[in-house]
């Protein structure tokens, strides 16, 4: 994509989805998820983040199908056939 384009959906996405900031909070939070699930920090960052924003359920292809964070996060790939 051209960078028009990516703020184009940028835009896009945060006129209909509630932006959260990453602070220091987040941050902490992401490094104690990935020290304890054994997640990189980026994706212990994400999954703070979406805790952190009252979500239940975070799609992504990359971590384990169906793990539940902290019993309240859902992670649930949503290519996996099973």
């Amino acid at each position: 994509m051209s960078w028009p384009e990516i703020r184009e959906v940028l835009e896009t996405i945060r006129a209909v989805c509630r932006v959260e900031p990453l602070g220091l909070e987040t941050h902490e939070f992401g490094l104690a998820l990935a020290e304890r699930y054994d997640f990189s920090i980026d994706d212990g960052t994400i999954l703070a983040s979406a805790q952190l924003a009252a979500c239940r359920v975070v799609f992504s292809e990359d971590l384990q199908h169906g793990q539940v964070i902290d019993q309240r996060l859902e992670i649930i790939d949503p290519f996996s056939t099973g």
